[in-house]
């Protein structure tokens, strides 16, 4: 068997035949011209053209070399051959009737006593792994510019607890820059009651797959911020552990609303007022506690149904149409309606209505609040009763007593007058009689 030293061309050929990428010999002559003594067949591959092509010129190569890469694969060339260094160069060929491909040219340079320089190497064709390499670096910047748009804290940490990495550019929540907890372990620099929600979120993602939900709340110099975490496998072969990719979503502000909408919700349904949402149709979306105690109705029977459900068949088409064509123009409509209980019974409602309107000032709902004004309805015609019977009785005592004072203004004897001051003071008495009914009368329950 022939050592590398006594290697014959016949040799070589058989060889590099079934090579797909070339092997070369490629010199550079004092006088600066180029040439390419020695080639595998695999230079049909990589530029198109056979061995005898470059034997003695280089132009069959140079003429299918990119334009954008000629210059700079020529200068790393002359830079190779002034520093007898290591060439290493990628550049693209454009072989006519065939796509464009990448060539990766990895030489060994040698001095020649003539002063000569020849490379010894092999070119490769590495278009796939360029194409794909591109694509790995597409994603990788897409995925970094997902990481940028993400409003999240994302940790990447290992079922020992350590924090590997920061992959998030936002910062002003963190308790500490990143240099100070990579490499750390999360229970130890974290807040004892974080740190067992982390654990907790990385437990659930071992047994589920994932694990979404969980919250904390973090005490920062600039005040108290409420975080959710979202927990997923990290699932990398390379990875000697498991890790998991951890995304703290800062959700103080929407913490601050629930609590809000929470504290309405609790007025509205702790309301002595009838409060209800319908649709534009009028049919009933929701209604409180409250509507329910006073009408009978369950939920269940009252939601997605219209309010005619309490029609007691008093109320005029007029009146309702005034109402509708007022919400519906945007309008506010008050007024009182006498409705009718699910057991038929009667109550007065004094009634404000209301549309509600999203951000395009459109109409999506109506709001009503309506009070229970039976009570105060019952008590005015009690007095309105009472005022009608009472002023008869009282008339007559008080037209008596005005009749007397003025026969006192009269010339009258003393007997006449000691008369008159008796029945001026039967007429009193019984108009504070009348009063004191009047009085008694009101005080009696409705």
């Amino acid at each position: 068997m022939s050592t590398s030293e006594n290697f014959t061309g016949d040799e070589f050929r058989k060889l590099s035949l079934h090579l797909p990428d070339m092997i070369f010999q490629f010199t550079r002559s004092p006088d600066g011209s180029y040439f390419v003594p020695i080639s595998s067949k695999g230079i049909v591959n990589i530029f198109g053209c056979n061995p005898e092509d470059v034997k003695d010129s280089f132009d069959a190569i140079a003429k299918v070399i990119h334009p954008e890469d000629a210059l700079r694969v020529f200068e790393q060339i002359e830079e190779s051959a002034k520093k007898i260094s290591e060439f290493h160069c990628e550049f693209r060929v454009c072989i006519p009737n065939k796509p464009i491909q990448w060539i990766l040219s990895r030489s060994t340079p040698e001095l020649l006593k003539d002063g000569s320089v020849s490379w010894y190497g092999f070119n490769a064709n590495i278009t796939n792994q360029k194409k794909t390499r591109n694509k790995l670096e597409e994603i990788i910047q897409k995925q970094a510019a997902i990481l940028r748009a993400i409003p999240y804290l994302v940790f990447e940490i290992g079922i020992n607890k350590i924090i590997y990495d920061y992959h998030s550019e936002v910062s002003e929540l963190l308790a500490a820059p990143p240099d100070f907890f990579v490499g750390k372990a999360y229970d130890e620099i974290m807040p004892k009651e974080v740190a067992e929600v982390v654990t907790l979120a990385i437990q659930e993602t071992i047994e589920k797959g994932a694990s979404t939900g969980l919250e904390y709340v973090l005490n920062l110099p600039s005040g108290s911020f409420w975080f959710e975490l979202t927990v997923t496998n990290i699932n990398l072969p390379a990875l000697e552990e498991r890790r998991f990719m951890v995304l703290a979503r800062d959700i103080t502000e929407r913490k601050i609303e629930n609590d809000k909408l929470r504290q309405l919700s609790h007025a509205v349904e702790q309301s002595n007022t009838s409060i209800v949402i319908a649709d534009l149709d009028g049919n009933l979306e929701y209604v409180n506690n409250y509507f329910l105690k006073l009408t009978g109705y369950t939920r269940e029977e009252v939601i997605g149904k219209n309010p005619r459900i309490l029609n007691s068949g008093y109320t005029k088409k007029e009146d309702y149409k005034k109402m509708w064509d007022t919400i519906k123009s945007g309008g506010t409509w008050q007024g009182v309606f006498l409705n009718k209980k699910k057991n038929g019974s009667m109550f007065w409602e004094e009634i404000n209505i209301s549309p509600v309107k999203n951000d395009q000032g459109v109409i999506i709902n109506f709001l009503a609040i309506k009070t229970d004004i039976t009570k105060q309805k019952k008590t005015d015609e009690k007095f309105r009763k009472i005022a009608w019977d009472q002023s008869h009785q009282v008339r007559g005592p008080l037209t008596d007593i005005l009749g007397i004072l003025n026969i006192l203004k009269m010339n009258i004897s003393e007997e006449e007058r000691i008369s008159l001051m008796e029945n001026l003071e039967n007429a009193a008495k019984q108009l504070d009689q009348v009063i004191h009914k009047v009085i008694d009368e009101t005080k009696k329950p409705v």
